[in-house]
């Protein structure tokens, strides 16, 4: 018992880390203010991560985007070139930042960002504070039959704390890497404050993917066993670092997303929990192909989070306008199954979570005498503001709540 409600309340933790913030578009986008939803009026130029602050680890790279509007009522900004802005950083011993707008921690501290860009309506500015804590550090595992397989391990800085820690899996987007995966996701920002570790892990192919079933590229083509690469980064996070075996939990946006839904099906015995972004279940494609079966060890936590504009993942199924050629299966039946094998009624309760979000908790047990664990689907319903020239979603889309846009297209 004590194991399931540790689940729920790091699924929770998760949920008020993501949804809860601005949900940004298209990778990233913003909310037309830009600035985080604290600012007294919307600015016309901004950086990203919005919200003025960001923690990222020594020896981690992020991309910081620069945003404007030429007007503030415009209805989506145009993203400025890295090489048209003037980056500064205030203490460059603590992270550096490139021409291109990429920074990089160096050692623990922090420092200021500034962004200077002469627009064709005047010189604008803006700052971004970036905390850097805890370490990177990138690492390789043996999978039977695959060789080495590499993976980035997100250190917190423990701060002399002893006893062990929850850790996190955390699975990029098709043609992502545990570098892009943590710098849109922002989840160092959060494991730096609750104290997790993050294993950030490859996929495989020139386009980076993970064997989640229907989806997706290289991986599911040659049926790489990604299952059994997730299962070696969790036997060597638990016998090298201060990880507590009874909270190992993953995540993932896209197809990092469908494969931890995979992961809930093959390895429930080694993972408390999963929160999907963005990708559905795997197991089948919309015309009901099956591609693994599914029966986890127990019932297992489920919280999965997807927009209703998300064009790249439909979701009500189907193919969308990504590299995948997917039919994918659709949310609202992957979330019936999921209630199926974790022993809980259609019976919902609600909560609002921000202004186009509404959480659906399935936590009643269809048979009492049996175990059961909740299911949630957090849907996120916004206007739908779109760029067509740019191919920008701006508020939902395939995107991580509260993440940070993707530096492709």
């Amino acid at each position: 018992m004590a194991k399931r409600i540790g689940s729920e309340l790091f699924i929770a933790c998760l949920l008020a880390a993501s949804v809860v913030m601005t949900s940004c578009g298209g990778g990233g986008g913003g909310d037309g203010g830009g600035g985080g939803g604290g600012d007294p009026a919307p600015k016309t130029f901004w950086l990203e991560p919005a919200g003025g602050g960001t923690v990222i680890a020594v020896g981690q790279s992020i991309d910081v985007f620069a945003a404007w509007k030429a007007n503030a009522t415009d209805p989506y900004p145009a993203y400025v070139d890295a090489a048209q802005v003037t980056w500064t950083s205030s203490n460059p011993a603590c992270a550096t930042i490139s021409a291109s707008g990429i920074v990089t921690g160096l050692t623990a501290c922090s420092t200021v960002i500034t962004a200077n860009y002469s627009s064709p309506a005047g010189q604008l500015s803006d700052q971004l504070t970036v905390q850097v804590s805890g370490e990177w550090i990138n690492r390789s595992v043996s999978v039977a039959g695959q060789g080495p397989r590499q993976y980035s391990l997100y250190v917190p800085d423990l701060g002399g704390t002893g006893g062990s820690h929850p850790a996190l899996l955390s699975l990029h987007g098709g043609g992502g890497s545990a570098m892009l995966q943590a710098a849109s996701s922002r989840l160092v920002e959060l494991a730096s404050a609750q104290k997790i570790y993050v294993a950030f892990l490859e996929g495989s192919g020139v386009i980076s993917t993970f064997n989640g079933g229907a989806c997706c590229g290289y991986a599911a083509t040659n049926n790489i066993d990604d299952v059994a690469y997730a299962t070696a980064v969790i036997d060597d996070i638990e016998a090298r670092d201060s990880v507590d075996a009874a909270r190992v939990y993953s995540t993932g946006f896209s197809n990092g997303g469908i494969m931890s839904h995979r992961l809930a099906c093959a390895i429930a015995d080694r993972i408390a929990g999963i929160a999907a972004v963005g990708g559905a279940s795997g197991q089948f494609d919309q015309n009901l192909t099956q591609y693994y079966a599914c029966n986890p060890a127990r019932p297992i936590p489920v919280l999965h989070i997807h927009a209703t504009n998300d064009r790249n993942y439909p979701y009500a199924g189907g193919t969308g306008d990504g590299l995948s050629a997917t039919a994918y299966y659709p949310v609202e039946a992957t979330i019936a199954d999921w209630r199926a094998r974790n022993n809980v009624t259609a019976q919902a309760t609600t909560e609002t979570v921000g202004a186009s979000t509404t959480c659906y908790k399935y936590e009643t047990p269809a048979n009492a005498s049996l175990p059961s664990a909740r299911v949630t689907l957090c849907k996120v319903d916004p206007v739908d503001v779109y760029d067509p020239v740019n191919e920008i979603v701006f508020g939902g889309g395939h995107a991580w709540p509260g993440g940070t846009r993707s530096p492709s297209a």
